[in-house]
Order: C-alpha cells, then sequence, then structure tokens
C-alpha cells in the first residue's frame, strides 16, 4: 500500500475563517479556499502537515481542529479528521489533516517533564547558543507537533514531527544595528529549537521508531551570513551527525544548486527587501530516518509548478493557495 504524506505552509490559513469556525464567504476567500481544494485533490495526500494552521483561541471559542474539519467537509477531502497538539500562545497553529479510513493519528509528546535537556514542546529548555559556557533559556512560540500515526491496514507505526521554527526574517523597520542584532539573535533561536528537535528525534531512535520531521523549518542550504560563521544551517541539524550515519534523517530532495534566482529546487518564493528581487528558497523540508520505507522511484515531490512538470496544471491554484508550495513524499506501508 502506497501511503502519501504532505507538508504544506498555508499562508495565513486563519484568515479564511470567521471566529465562529465557520468559512468565510467573500469573494477573495472563496478563491483562495477553490485554490485550496483543487491543490489538495490533485495532491491525493493522506495525511498533511499544516503550517499556519487556523486558530485556536484561549477560551476555546476558536478550534483549529474544528475550522480544519469543516473545511475538509465543506469541500469534499478524503482528509477529514484533524488533529492539534500543543496550541501556541499566539496566532497560527501547526495540525495535521489526515484520512481517518487510512490512519489512526495521536498526539504522542515526548521529552522529560522537569528536564532542561530534553523537555516536553511546551516547556523550557535550557542551551548554550553563542558558545559562552551559560546556558540561554528558549520556548517554542509554536510547538512542534508530535503524532503517532498507525496504518490502518497493515498496523505499521511512525512517529512524526511537523515544525514551525523561528523565522529568520525582520518584519519591522530599523537601523543596520538593529538589524543585525535582531538577525543574530533569530539565527540563535531558530537553531535552539532545532536543536531540540533533533533531541526528540535521538530519543525516538533510541527506541527503535521510524521518524519522520517535516515542516517549514525557515532554513535550507547555507545562503546567508550566518550560516557561514556558524559553519552550518538549522536543517543540518535536525538531520543529525554525519559520522552516525545511521541516525541520519535524509532528505530525498535531491542535491540543491545555487541560481542566478536563488535555490533549485525551491519549495517558496519570497521578495527580498533590499533589493526588491523574488528569491527561490528551500526551506520547507520531509525527512525520514533509514528504516521509514519509502517507495522505489521519484517518490519526493515538491510541487513548485516553475521546476516540476506535473506541478504545471495547478500552477494558478497554487500561486493563488499560498506563498509556498506543497511537498510530498510516498511510503510503501
Amino acid at each position: 500500500m502506497t501511503l502519501r504524506i504532505c507538508s504544506y505552509n498555508i499562508e495565513w490559513f486563519n484568515h479564511l475563517f470567521n471566529k465562529d469556525n465557520s468559512l468565510k464567504t467573500g469573494n477573495k476567500e472563496q478563491a483562495r479556499f477553490t485554490a485550496l481544494q483543487n491543490v489538495l485533490q490533485g495532491l491525493q495526500s493522506d495525511l498533511i502537515g499544516i503550517l499556519e494552521a487556523p486558530n485556536t483561541s484561549a477560551n476555546g471559542t476558536e478550534s483549529t481542529v474544528t475550522k480544519l474539519e469543516n473545511f475538509a467537509a465543506q469541500h469534499g477531502l478524503p482528509t477529514s479528521k484533524a488533529l492539534t497538539g500543543y496550541i501556541s500562545g499566539g496566532t497560527q497553529e501547526i495540525a495535521v489533516l489526515y484520512n481517518p479510513n487510512k490512519l489512526q493519528v495521536s498526539h504522542a509528546p515526548g521529552g522529560n517533564p522537569g528536564s532542561k535537556s530534553n523537555p516536553p514542546f511546551n516547556g523550557e529548555f535550557y542551551f548554550d547558543t553563542d558558545e559562552d559556557r551559560i546556558k540561554e533559556v528558549y520556548k517554542h512560540y509554536r510547538p512542534p507537533l508530535e503524532v503517532e500515526v498507525v496504518v490502518t491496514q497493515s498496523g505499521n507505526t511512525m512517529k512524526m514531527i511537523v515544525a514551525h521554527p523561528k523565522s529568520k526574517g525582520i518584519f519591522n523597520s530599523m537601523d543596520m544595528l538593529h538589524w543585525e542584532r535582531e538577525s543574530k539573535r533569530s539565527r540563535l533561536k531558530l537553531y535552539a529549537e532545532c536543536d531540540w528537535i533533533r533531541r526528540r528525534v535521538d530519543e525516538w531512535l533510541d527506541d527503535d521508531t521510524d521518524v519522520i520531521a517535516m515542516g517549514d523549518f525557515n532554513d535550507g542550504p547555507g545562503m546567508d551570513y550566518y550560516e557561514f560563521r556558524y559553519g552550518h544551517s538549522a536543517v543540518e541539524i535536525i538531520m543529525g551527525d554525519i559520522f552516525s550515519p545511521e541516525r541520519v534523517l535524509r532528505s530525498l530532495s535531491g542535491k540543491p544548486t545555487w541560481t542566478s534566482r536563488g535555490w533549485k529546487p525551491a519549495s517558496a518564493r519570497f521578495k527580498d527587501r533590499m533589493t526588491g528581487d523574488n528569491v527561490n528558497v528551500l526551506i520547507d523540508h520531509i525527512l525520514v530516518s533509514a528504516g521509514v520505507p519509502v517507495v522505489a522511484g521519484p517518490a519526493y515531490r515538491i510541487w513548485n509548478p516553475y521546476e516540476v512538470v506535473d506541478a504545471e496544471p495547478l500552477k494558478q491554484d497554487l500561486l493563488t493557495a499560498s506563498d509556498h508550495f506543497p511537498v510530498t513524499l510516498d511510503l510503501d506501508v
């Protein structure tokens, strides 16, 4: 049996919903809903890790799960059930939509309560990011979603982390001195969050459990000053140590190359604030441990209509739906 999983950052998905969890009916919102329906039906995924999922409010009146399940029901999607984990303290959640006829999915938080080196994702993490022998304290703004996935037909089980760690982007105007300071701080927080995620990966690998890590990691191949300064990228932290190859989480995207327009393959396109040019970036990933049964052949796909022939019929829908392109991986389960 082939199972298709997907990672998809759906840009400000909450903007399409009312506070009573119903779908907005304005022309602009309806155009995006239609585009999303066409994209998700075209992908035919059995499980979708959603970044920038709609909000859950502190008083419980707004629900990520209810909004997503309302969306799936009204648009006839087989991925009709939704799940969240620890809720963020702000806006934009992390969730999964899945096909309940094929999968059983449950929140499966790891970590050790009270631990400073491997706490649950809603706790505090102590980590020396700047190598001054003083550990800083970090918290996830959006706690990664940890799930256990059971394939109903075969009984096969795997663990999955869906994550959206700290963005490197700076969105407020400021002078270059503050730009430098904020850039460094954002980079170190991103490293800390990804190290925390990797510790959870190691915890599961120690239990002989297959692991998948997916999401918008806000990082990819080396592309800025700080990656040269610190010697690695955040996604490499999650992937693991090359001196323990059996524990490395693999990327099946192929080796990326740098072009005049940015990275290829690319999972998103953003406008450079300095030059105004569009830059292609590779920040959305699905990473798998050695035991995850990937299908033979071209199993991994970034649905970028500028690069992938199969995505061209969905080009306008993909561009309307989000500023990111979905990533899929086919598994033999």
